[in-house]
Protein backbone atom coordinates (compact mmCIF):
# COMPACT_ATOMS: atom_id res chain seq x y z
CA UNK A 1 0.00 0.00 0.00
CA UNK A 2 1.45 3.66 -1.00
CA UNK A 3 1.81 6.24 1.39
CA UNK A 4 -1.19 8.29 0.17
CA UNK A 5 -3.70 5.14 0.34
CA UNK A 6 -2.54 4.14 3.51
CA UNK A 7 -5.70 4.09 6.44
CA UNK A 8 -4.08 6.37 9.34
CA UNK A 9 -4.58 5.21 13.08
CA UNK A 10 -7.46 6.86 15.02
CA UNK A 11 -4.76 8.39 17.46
CA UNK A 12 -3.00 10.19 14.65
CA UNK A 13 -6.05 11.56 12.72
CA UNK A 14 -7.30 12.71 16.06
CA UNK A 15 -3.55 14.33 17.02
CA UNK A 16 -3.86 16.27 13.08
CA UNK A 17 -7.43 17.76 14.58
CA UNK A 18 -5.44 18.79 18.04
CA UNK A 19 -3.02 20.52 16.22
CA UNK A 20 -5.41 22.96 13.77
CA UNK A 21 -7.14 23.82 16.82
CA UNK A 22 -4.10 24.73 19.03
CA UNK A 23 -3.14 26.62 15.49
CA UNK A 24 -6.77 28.34 15.97
CA UNK A 25 -6.23 29.69 19.33
CA UNK A 26 -2.74 30.36 18.96
CA UNK A 27 -1.40 31.40 16.17
CA UNK A 28 1.75 32.12 17.17
CA UNK A 29 5.26 31.52 16.12
CA UNK A 30 5.95 28.46 19.36
CA UNK A 31 2.77 26.58 18.02
CA UNK A 32 4.09 26.82 14.33
CA UNK A 33 7.72 25.50 15.82
CA UNK A 34 6.21 22.54 17.53
CA UNK A 35 3.83 21.60 15.02
CA UNK A 36 6.81 21.24 12.44
CA UNK A 37 8.41 19.18 15.00
CA UNK A 38 4.94 16.87 15.77
CA UNK A 39 5.44 16.44 11.40
CA UNK A 40 8.98 15.43 11.63
CA UNK A 41 8.18 12.73 13.66
CA UNK A 42 6.36 10.48 11.56
CA UNK A 43 5.51 10.40 7.59
CA UNK A 44 2.25 9.73 8.61
CA UNK A 45 2.10 12.59 10.82
CA UNK A 46 2.35 14.16 7.72
CA UNK A 47 -0.01 12.65 6.00
CA UNK A 48 -2.53 13.37 8.23
CA UNK A 49 -1.98 16.57 8.71
CA UNK A 50 -2.02 17.07 4.48
CA UNK A 51 -5.40 15.22 4.45
CA UNK A 52 -7.16 17.45 7.25
CA UNK A 53 -5.47 20.48 4.85
CA UNK A 54 -7.82 18.57 2.07
CA UNK A 55 -10.63 18.49 4.08
CA UNK A 56 -10.80 21.96 4.91
CA UNK A 57 -10.43 23.08 1.22
CA UNK A 58 -13.40 21.17 0.43
CA UNK A 59 -15.23 23.47 2.63
CA UNK A 60 -13.96 26.73 0.51
CA UNK A 61 -12.89 28.39 3.70
CA UNK A 62 -9.55 29.24 5.00
CA UNK A 63 -10.23 27.04 8.15
CA UNK A 64 -12.10 24.37 8.33
CA UNK A 65 -15.59 24.85 9.95
CA UNK A 66 -16.67 24.11 12.90
CA UNK A 67 -15.46 21.44 15.46
CA UNK A 68 -19.02 19.84 15.64
CA UNK A 69 -18.48 19.60 12.06
CA UNK A 70 -14.43 18.84 11.27
CA UNK A 71 -14.12 16.12 14.02
CA UNK A 72 -17.09 13.82 12.85
CA UNK A 73 -16.81 14.45 9.26
CA UNK A 74 -12.81 13.41 9.11
CA UNK A 75 -13.59 10.78 11.29
CA UNK A 76 -16.38 9.18 9.56
CA UNK A 77 -14.48 9.74 6.29
CA UNK A 78 -11.66 7.82 8.03
CA UNK A 79 -8.90 10.43 6.31
CA UNK A 80 -9.40 9.63 2.99
CA UNK A 81 -8.44 11.75 0.00
CA UNK A 82 -9.35 12.90 -3.03
CA UNK A 83 -13.08 15.36 -2.77
CA UNK A 84 -15.35 12.86 -4.76
CA UNK A 85 -14.42 9.61 -2.64
CA UNK A 86 -14.73 12.21 0.72
CA UNK A 87 -18.33 13.51 -0.58
CA UNK A 88 -19.34 10.19 -1.16
CA UNK A 89 -18.70 9.03 1.96
CA UNK A 90 -19.26 11.65 3.58
CA UNK A 91 -22.88 12.62 2.06
CA UNK A 92 -22.50 15.83 2.26
CA UNK A 93 -21.95 18.81 -0.70
CA UNK A 94 -20.79 22.36 0.04
CA UNK A 95 -22.39 25.97 -0.09
CA UNK A 96 -20.62 28.30 -2.79
CA UNK A 97 -18.14 30.64 -1.46
CA UNK A 98 -18.75 29.18 2.19
CA UNK A 99 -18.11 26.89 4.95
CA UNK A 100 -21.25 25.86 5.82
CA UNK A 101 -22.64 22.34 4.97
CA UNK A 102 -25.78 20.89 3.17
CA UNK A 103 -27.36 17.67 3.23
CA UNK A 104 -27.19 16.59 -0.70
CA UNK A 105 -27.79 12.83 -0.34
CA UNK A 106 -28.68 10.58 2.03
CA UNK A 107 -26.44 8.91 4.34
CA UNK A 108 -26.98 4.81 4.86
CA UNK A 109 -28.14 6.00 8.71
CA UNK A 110 -30.75 8.20 7.68
CA UNK A 111 -32.03 6.10 5.56
CA UNK A 112 -32.36 2.99 7.71
CA UNK A 113 -36.04 2.43 8.68
CA UNK A 114 -34.87 3.04 11.91
CA UNK A 115 -31.46 4.81 13.55
CA UNK A 116 -29.66 6.20 16.30
CA UNK A 117 -28.09 9.80 17.15
CA UNK A 118 -24.90 10.05 18.76
CA UNK A 119 -25.24 8.93 22.82
CA UNK A 120 -29.05 7.80 21.74
CA UNK A 121 -30.62 4.33 22.74
CA UNK A 122 -33.62 3.35 20.97
CA UNK A 123 -35.96 0.02 21.97
CA UNK A 124 -37.93 -0.85 19.01
CA UNK A 125 -40.78 -4.11 18.96
CA UNK A 126 -40.98 -5.76 15.84
CA UNK A 127 -44.40 -7.87 17.15
CA UNK A 128 -44.13 -10.42 18.95
CA UNK A 129 -41.16 -12.13 17.37
CA UNK A 130 -38.57 -9.97 18.23
CA UNK A 131 -37.18 -6.95 20.38
CA UNK A 132 -34.32 -4.54 19.48
CA UNK A 133 -32.28 -2.33 21.54
CA UNK A 134 -30.47 0.20 19.12
CA UNK A 135 -27.09 1.62 20.45
CA UNK A 136 -25.40 5.15 20.00
CA UNK A 137 -24.96 5.74 16.30
CA UNK A 138 -26.32 2.21 14.79
CA UNK A 139 -29.13 1.99 11.88
CA UNK A 140 -31.07 -0.79 11.33
CA UNK A 141 -33.79 -2.20 8.82
CA UNK A 142 -36.27 -4.72 8.57
CA UNK A 143 -36.92 -6.62 5.32
CA UNK A 144 -39.87 -8.97 5.53
CA UNK A 145 -38.89 -11.08 8.56
CA UNK A 146 -35.24 -10.18 8.71
CA UNK A 147 -33.36 -8.02 10.47
CA UNK A 148 -30.30 -5.91 8.85
CA UNK A 149 -27.59 -3.54 10.78
CA UNK A 150 -26.08 -1.36 8.64
CA UNK A 151 -24.12 0.29 11.26
CA UNK A 152 -23.40 0.53 14.80
CA UNK A 153 -24.82 -2.13 17.09
CA UNK A 154 -27.82 -3.34 18.38
CA UNK A 155 -29.11 -6.06 20.77
CA UNK A 156 -31.95 -8.29 18.98
CA UNK A 157 -34.23 -10.87 21.28
CA UNK A 158 -37.20 -12.96 21.20
CA UNK A 159 -39.11 -16.04 20.41
CA UNK A 160 -37.94 -16.32 16.50
CA UNK A 161 -35.78 -13.40 14.78
CA UNK A 162 -33.41 -13.69 11.66
CA UNK A 163 -30.84 -11.03 11.92
CA UNK A 164 -27.62 -10.27 9.14
CA UNK A 165 -24.93 -7.75 9.56
CA UNK A 166 -22.20 -7.37 7.22
CA UNK A 167 -20.09 -10.77 7.62
CA UNK A 168 -22.93 -13.01 8.50
CA UNK A 169 -26.86 -14.13 9.41
CA UNK A 170 -27.86 -15.62 12.54
CA UNK A 171 -31.36 -16.93 13.48
CA UNK A 172 -32.34 -17.51 17.14
CA UNK A 173 -35.43 -18.99 18.77
CA UNK A 174 -35.75 -17.62 22.74
CA UNK A 175 -32.86 -16.08 22.28
CA UNK A 176 -30.73 -12.79 22.44
CA UNK A 177 -27.82 -11.32 20.63
CA UNK A 178 -25.25 -8.67 20.45
CA UNK A 179 -24.70 -7.52 16.76
CA UNK A 180 -21.51 -4.69 16.62
CA UNK A 181 -20.56 -3.72 13.29
CA UNK A 182 -16.33 -2.82 13.56
CA UNK A 183 -14.16 -1.22 11.21
CA UNK A 184 -13.10 -4.61 9.48
CA UNK A 185 -15.37 -7.07 11.17
CA UNK A 186 -18.62 -7.76 12.63
CA UNK A 187 -18.88 -8.72 16.32
CA UNK A 188 -21.45 -11.70 17.52
CA UNK A 189 -21.87 -12.09 21.30
CA UNK A 190 -25.13 -14.29 22.53
CA UNK A 191 -26.29 -13.31 25.85
CA UNK A 192 -29.27 -15.80 25.97
CA UNK A 193 -29.84 -19.05 24.53
CA UNK A 194 -28.43 -20.49 21.25
CA UNK A 195 -28.01 -19.02 17.86
CA UNK A 196 -26.68 -19.92 14.44
CA UNK A 197 -24.52 -18.25 12.60
CA UNK A 198 -24.02 -18.62 9.11
CA UNK A 199 -20.88 -17.14 7.30
CA UNK A 200 -18.95 -17.48 4.11
CA UNK A 201 -17.28 -20.32 5.05
CA UNK A 202 -20.01 -22.15 6.77
CA UNK A 203 -22.28 -22.58 10.32
CA UNK A 204 -21.84 -22.53 13.67
CA UNK A 205 -23.61 -22.90 17.00
CA UNK A 206 -22.90 -20.55 19.64
CA UNK A 207 -24.34 -20.94 23.14
CA UNK A 208 -24.60 -17.86 26.27
CA UNK A 209 -21.28 -16.05 26.81
CA UNK A 210 -19.48 -16.94 23.48
CA UNK A 211 -18.34 -14.66 21.29
CA UNK A 212 -16.73 -14.32 17.46
CA UNK A 213 -15.38 -11.74 15.37
CA UNK A 214 -16.26 -12.53 11.59
CA UNK A 215 -14.47 -11.07 8.87
CA UNK A 216 -13.98 -11.50 5.26
CA UNK A 217 -10.81 -12.81 6.36
CA UNK A 218 -12.25 -15.64 8.72
CA UNK A 219 -13.77 -16.63 12.35
CA UNK A 220 -12.20 -15.51 15.09
CA UNK A 221 -13.17 -16.28 18.92
CA UNK A 222 -13.50 -12.99 21.25
CA UNK A 223 -12.85 -13.64 24.70
CA UNK A 224 -14.79 -11.73 27.57
CA UNK A 225 -12.79 -8.24 27.36
CA UNK A 226 -12.50 -5.79 29.78
CA UNK A 227 -15.99 -3.92 28.70
CA UNK A 228 -19.34 -5.64 29.71
CA UNK A 229 -21.05 -5.99 26.16
CA UNK A 230 -24.22 -5.51 27.19
CA UNK A 231 -24.31 -2.96 29.71
CA UNK A 232 -25.06 -0.71 27.44
CA UNK A 233 -28.68 -1.88 26.72
CA UNK A 234 -29.18 -0.90 30.44
CA UNK A 235 -27.29 2.25 30.14
CA UNK A 236 -23.92 1.60 31.60
CA UNK A 237 -20.39 1.38 30.65
CA UNK A 238 -19.49 -1.29 32.41
CA UNK A 239 -15.27 -1.75 33.10
CA UNK A 240 -12.90 -3.84 34.63
CA UNK A 241 -8.74 -3.26 34.50
CA UNK A 242 -9.45 -1.25 30.97
CA UNK A 243 -6.59 1.09 29.97
CA UNK A 244 -7.33 4.35 29.53
CA UNK A 245 -6.96 5.02 25.76
CA UNK A 246 -10.16 2.23 25.22
CA UNK A 247 -12.02 3.00 27.84
CA UNK A 248 -12.35 7.26 26.21
CA UNK A 249 -12.74 5.47 22.57
CA UNK A 250 -15.24 3.43 23.74
CA UNK A 251 -17.46 6.73 25.76
CA UNK A 252 -16.85 9.02 22.82
CA UNK A 253 -19.04 7.07 21.20
CA UNK A 254 -21.64 8.67 23.23
CA UNK A 255 -20.63 11.93 22.97
CA UNK A 256 -20.37 14.76 19.89
CA UNK A 257 -16.86 15.86 19.15
CA UNK A 258 -13.51 14.36 19.74
CA UNK A 259 -12.42 12.54 23.16
CA UNK A 260 -8.98 11.51 23.98
CA UNK A 261 -5.66 11.52 26.13
CA UNK A 262 -2.20 12.60 26.35
CA UNK A 263 0.37 10.00 25.96
CA UNK A 264 1.40 9.66 28.89
CA UNK A 265 -1.30 8.51 30.45
CA UNK A 266 -2.94 6.76 27.72
CA UNK A 267 -1.90 3.19 29.50
CA UNK A 268 -3.31 3.85 32.99
CA UNK A 269 -5.86 1.12 33.91
CA UNK A 270 -9.51 1.45 35.52
CA UNK A 271 -12.34 -0.15 36.27
CA UNK A 272 -16.06 1.15 37.47
CA UNK A 273 -19.40 1.67 36.22
CA UNK A 274 -20.52 5.04 34.32
CA UNK A 275 -23.80 5.78 33.50
CA UNK A 276 -23.93 6.35 29.50
CA UNK A 277 -26.72 9.41 30.20
CA UNK A 278 -23.88 11.36 32.11
CA UNK A 279 -21.19 12.08 30.34
CA UNK A 280 -19.73 14.76 31.66
CA UNK A 281 -19.89 13.17 34.99
CA UNK A 282 -18.82 10.31 33.62
CA UNK A 283 -15.57 12.17 32.85
CA UNK A 284 -15.59 13.92 35.75
CA UNK A 285 -15.17 10.59 38.14
CA UNK A 286 -12.33 9.87 36.06
CA UNK A 287 -10.45 12.32 37.82
CA UNK A 288 -11.55 10.62 40.67
CA UNK A 289 -9.93 7.07 40.02
CA UNK A 290 -6.58 8.53 38.12
CA UNK A 291 -4.08 10.90 38.25
CA UNK A 292 -5.69 12.97 35.77
CA UNK A 293 -7.44 16.29 34.70
CA UNK A 294 -9.95 17.11 31.91
CA UNK A 295 -8.50 19.66 29.32
CA UNK A 296 -11.33 21.47 27.04
CA UNK A 297 -10.69 23.77 24.80
CA UNK A 298 -14.38 23.91 22.94
CA UNK A 299 -17.43 21.85 24.23
CA UNK A 300 -16.41 19.09 21.12
CA UNK A 301 -12.94 19.00 22.05
CA UNK A 302 -11.69 16.90 25.20
CA UNK A 303 -8.37 15.62 26.15
CA UNK A 304 -7.49 13.53 29.35
CA UNK A 305 -3.94 14.95 30.65
CA UNK A 306 -1.71 14.03 33.37
CA UNK A 307 -1.82 15.92 36.85
CA UNK A 308 0.30 18.99 36.65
Amino acid sequence: MSVAAERLPEAIVCAAIEWQMRLRDHAGGEVHEQLQEWLGRDARHRLAWQRLQQMGGLFQASQLPDAAYTIPLLRRAEADLGRRRTLKLLGFGLVAGGATLLVTQTSPTWRADFATATGERRRISLGAAAEVVLNTGSALDVEGQELILRAGEALVEGADWHARCRFATCQGRDASVLLRERDDYSEIRVQRGEVLVSTATGQLRLRVGDGVGVSAAGTTTLGQGSIDPFAWARGLLVVSDIRLADFLAEAGRYRKGWLGCDAAVADLHLSGVFRLDEPEVMLRNITHLLPVRIVERTRWWVRVMPVA
